[in-house]
């Protein structure tokens, strides 16, 4: 399966995107969606492997889009995307091999379900990982991915916005993700493995802009 990587300046006069001072993850998926070709039935971001990330740099916010086809990058819209620029990541990934030396980063959504000792406010509620513990969710994660970390360092990035819902009262609310990045150097212990992890994403609230896992050399 290839995997392709677009990357653009997020406009700055895109309002639509924003609420409340925070990134509107669900409207930033549905804009990315327009990459993707259509009627792709049911589950059309997990078809299309659609994954992202919202990078904050001095010239603004620059969007990474990953895809496992050529990205439709002519639908994007005028006043969402500038400075759009796309390549194929499949000729790196296809190279991984074990004992190489990466560095890495992912923006992701650490957390953890309270269990049965907790409150019955918060029995079986998610709850975002923070500082030592957000960085071995990481760890375990990589682990599992086949990466080994050498390094880690984690910074705390501003919540991103889900889809609207409602509660149980029927008032409509939205879900707030927390939001870590993780940036390091490790060792690629299983290339197979990894490069399937690439393209699927790791942990929750990936329509959301976390699970993207950005790989280049050491």
């Amino acid at each position: 399966m290839s995997s392709h990587l677009i990357r653009f300046h997020l406009a700055a006069r895109c309002r639509r995107v924003w609420s409340g001072g925070l990134l509107n993850g669900h409207a930033i998926h549905q804009e990315l969606m327009r990459l993707a070709p259509d009627n792709l039935g049911k589950n059309p971001r997990q078809r299309a492997g659609v994954l992202w990330r919202a990078e904050e740099n001095s010239n603004g916010i620059t969007i990474l889009a990953q895809l496992n086809q050529p990205p439709h990058s002519d639908r994007l819209a005028d006043d969402f995307a500038t400075d759009v620029d796309q390549r194929e990541l499949t000729p790196m990934l296809n190279a991984l091999t074990a004992g190489a030396r990466v560095r890495y980063r992912i923006a992701a959504n650490a957390t953890k379900r309270h269990g049965n000792s907790a409150s019955e406010e918060k029995k079986g509620k998610l709850a975002n990982l923070h500082g030592t513990e957000a960085e071995l969710w990481w760890l375990r994660k990589a682990t599992q991915a086949g990466l080994h970390p050498l390094e880690v360092t984690s910074t705390v990035l501003p919540d991103i916005l889900g889809a609207p819902t409602k509660d149980r009262h029927d008032k409509q609310r939205t879900i707030r993700h927390g939001v870590t990045r993780f940036d390091g150097i490790g060792i690629v212990t299983d290339p197979d493995l990894l490069h399937t992890t690439v393209l699927d994403g790791i942990g929750r609230a990936r329509t959301y802009g976390c699970g993207l896992l950005s790989l280049g050399p050491a």
